[in-house]
């Protein structure tokens, strides 16, 4: 299995943060209109539409970790038949916040890692975008 780590510094507090990441209106925001049903607690079921998929919440420290794990409901192969882990660690750097993203549980030869490797920087980029300024980036239709 492969991992993707990435590191995105934001001009924000952590619980700032936080709240991009679970914010029911701002996820789709920053995440291409991907949505998350979900309350955000551990062993909590998770249900993602746009795409459609399904996991659970397998950590929740509301403005320090996030983990879930995650798969695609209408493409059940993408990953190679498995799920994948995506957290995220939130720490503190004075008027900064470092955020941590692993996204691990990929299958190096699958579908699933062409797509979030390069999708994830886009997403974080618009995450640090719409935290700071109140505006996610816009990218054109198909990246």
């Amino acid at each position: 299995m492969t991992s993707l780590d990435f590191d995105v510094y934001v001009r924000a507090t952590p619980q700032e943060v936080w709240t991009a990441l679970t914010d029911p209106a701002m996820v789709p925001r920053w995440r291409l209109g991907m949505t998350f049903e979900t309350d955000w607690q551990a062993g909590s079921v998770l249900t993602t539409r746009s795409p459609d998929g399904e996991g659970s919440v397998q950590q929740a420290v509301p403005g320090q970790r996030l983990v879930y794990d995650w798969s695609q409901t209408g493409e059940p192969d993408l990953n190679g038949g498995r799920q994948s882990v995506v957290s995220f660690e939130l720490e503190a750097m004075g008027e900064v916040t470092r955020l941590n993203v692993v996204h691990g549980g990929l299958d190096p030869d699958g579908e699933f890692l062409k797509i979030v490797k390069p999708g994830w920087p886009m997403l974080l980029s618009s995450l640090k975008s719409l935290v700071e300024t109140g505006r996610p980036l816009a990218f054109p239709v198909g990246g």
